[in-house]
């Protein structure tokens, strides 16, 4: 379970005095989404003004493999936390490649920024490996 920055304090009625969007909430944010990552089995890491990159490590490519090193780039995904909704309240978004190389980046609402386990569990089935049998 995520806990909000600016919610109540045990015991008081007043919020922890963070403004919306600032760096700290972010960082935050992101520690607990990589924390619940973690949890998960995958490797993440935040980086940049509001990033979060997450790896499987059970689908990276051999590393005694160089062909493998240069065409397989792995299992990785990236979100970030980013303004959404007539409120602007921060979210996490799915960060996809845009239609062409030089394009940027589209974003795709993910959830709230302060629902990490949801996130985490999105991620991570993005991220899954399955095995399937040929029965």
């Amino acid at each position: 379970m995520s806990v909000r920055p600016d919610a109540p304090r045990q015991g008081t009625a007043e919020p922890s005095p963070r403004p919306p969007g600032s760096q700290r909430e972010w960082r935050d944010a992101a520690l607990a989404l990589v924390a619940a990552l973690d949890q998960r089995g995958l490797v993440a890491s935040p980086y940049g003004h509001g990033a979060v990159r997450a790896t499987n490590p059970d689908g990276e490519p051999d590393p005694d493999n160089p062909l493998g090193q240069l065409m397989h780039p792995g299992m990785r995904q990236e979100v970030r936390c980013r303004p959404y909704g007539p409120a602007g309240e921060l979210w996490w978004h799915w960060v996809w490649s845009g239609p062409t190389r030089d394009a940027e980046p589209e974003l795709e609402p993910l959830c709230p920024l302060w629902e990490a386990d949801v996130a985490a569990d999105r991620i991570h089935r993005v991220l899954a490996l399955i095995e399937t049998s040929d029965r």
